[in-house]
């Protein structure tokens, strides 16, 4: 069985709390060679492939062979990235250990009975620390274990208590040797790890006189505003690390407030905070619009126009080729009148009749439900008679029906015979002979989407599902109405 990532067990080692609930400098700068050498006893003329973390992520540095010793020699002109590499050895399914890449020279050897236990460090002080610490947090975790069942099992509410303060003293000690790694090695990668790694203790919130909170957001507030304290975010080196990537995943789905006025706030917040051509400030920006690109909910995408026009747009992703930039321009061009709160843009299209014309924006009604379809698509087949089984009840709160047909000329009959069979008795139009740009100014590239709209044609919501619209409208008409449906964006098929 793969073991778990080293550094993962390393997020992993405040025993208690899981069971109840500058810069660094490399060493020798003027190096600008790597010389590292790797012997793995016991596998000589094998395979090893040299690996590093790259955000959430892990891509092959190089593939070699071990020598007739089982030893490897990484040479290299210039110096290596900092961060953390694997040696995944595929003789043994993959197992793998990992070492700190930030020092030009040193060597590692093991065998492989045990390859983290018996390794042997020269010349690495970033090693050293790791691997210390790696082994003191394992003769700690066999320690806890046998108390950790002891509690789980533990009935007696005494006995129970001595041994939770067991593990608290465990807990304890695990701290105070990281913190004293920390004070006596202030210049290493490592220490740069461990405090980026560091749990957030959170007081005691505020009360009055009378014991009673003050904010009862106090911890929340604490917590976001000291989560990036220990984090050293001019470090780029963190990128190629497993510890950056979960950070910064936490922050912006967990901690930041999921609408688009804070997400905004939240990229603004932590693209000020890094080097601006730096890994970090790339994976952060590219991140931030990957996930609001493939977000499935409503208004997401105001984050992305705002990341597009303030970064993309204005030369930020050096790292962009042109084709591409020019993609996620146009697509952020695209979105930005199709935003909530956005007027939409009017069209005058023909009815059944193809001689009669109906303006969105000559609908008098308090809300007006614009909906695309096409009556060769099955899924509209599905959705629309399911909008038109809650058409009364949405006319009854002030709500009209401006139904647009996306079908060429030749398949007019479709859509009049799919009108008259389900009797759609609201406003049906359609532009056949594409004299309108509705198709490119409403980003129409798939079938069923639904807007609602105010009375005075902005945008409420979008790309709802049918059996939501009634509810939305009647918490619109009436707030004390609490909606049965979640609004939800339809997912984004491209990602940039």
């Amino acid at each position: 069985r793969k073991p778990m990532s080293r550094f993962k067990q390393l997020l992993q080692v405040w025993f208690f709390s899981l069971l109840i609930s500058g810069s660094c400098e490399a060493f020798a700068a003027g190096s600008t060679g790597t010389n590292i050498r790797i012997t793995v006893r016991g596998l000589e003329e094998k395979p090893m492939i040299l690996a590093y973390y790259y955000g959430d992520k892990q891509y092959i540095k190089d593939s070699v062979v071990l020598d007739k010793k089982g030893s490897y020699l990484i040479k290299a002109d210039t110096l290596w990235p900092s961060g953390i590499y694997l040696a995944v050895l595929p003789s043994m399914g993959n197992r793998y250990f990992e070492f700190i890449l930030n020092e030009p020279q040193f060597s590692l050897e093991t065998d492989t009975l045990e390859l983290s236990m018996n390794m042997k460090i020269t010349g690495s002080v970033e090693n050293r620390l790791f691997y210390e610490d790696l082994k003191y947090l394992s003769s700690k975790r066999r320690e806890s274990e046998p108390i950790t069942a002891r509690f789980r099992a533990e009935k007696d509410e005494k006995e129970k208590e001595k041994l939770r303060q067991q593990l608290i003293k465990i807990d304890e000690e695990v701290k105070a040797s990281r913190l004293k790694i920390i004070q006596e090695n202030p210049k290493t990668f490592y220490t740069v790890l461990l405090n980026a790694m560091k749990e957030i203790d959170v007081p005691p919130a505020p009360r009055d006189e009378k014991g009673n909170l003050i904010d009862s957001a106090f911890s929340w507030k604490f917590y976001k505003s000291h989560f990036w304290n220990t984090v050293d975010l001019k470090n780029d080196n963190l990128i190629r690390t497993p510890v950056f990537h979960n950070k910064l995943k936490t922050y912006f789905t967990q901690t930041t407030v999921q609408v688009p006025d804070s997400l905004i706030v939240t990229c603004e917040e932590l693209l000020g905070k890094v080097n601006q051509r730096g890994e970090l400030f790339k994976y952060m920006l590219v991140y931030f619009l990957n996930e609001m690109a493939k977000s499935k909910y409503m208004g997401m995408d105001a984050v992305y126009v705002h990341l597009v026009k303030n970064y993309y747009a204005k030369g930020y992703a050096t790292w962009v080729d042109s084709v591409q930039l020019y993609k996620i321009v146009e697509r952020g061009n695209i979105l930005e009148p199709l935003l909530i709160g956005k007027k939409a843009k009017n069209m005058v299209l023909a009815d059944t009749t193809l001689k009669k014309f109906y303006g969105l924006h000559d609908v008098k009604a308090k809300y007006t439900i614009l909906t695309f379809w096409d009556p060769d698509c099955g899924h509209c087949k599905k959705e629309i008679p399911k909008l038109y089984e809650s058409y009364e009840k949405l006319k009854s709160f002030g709500a009209e029906v401006y139904a647009v047909a996306t079908m060429p000329v030749e398949e007019v009959n479709k859509w009049t015979d799919f009108i008259n069979q389900n009797k759609l008795n609201w406003i049906n139009v359609a532009d056949p002979y594409h004299r309108s740009n509705f198709r490119f100014e409403y980003d129409i590239q798939s079938t069923p989407q639904i807007y609602v709209l105010d009375q005075d044609k902005k945008i409420l919501a979008k790309r709802i599902a049918a059996e939501q619209v009634e509810d939305f409208v009647h918490h619109l008409a009436d707030p004390s109405f609490k909606p049965n449906t979640l609004y939800q964006e339809q997912k984004e098929e491209e990602e940039h």
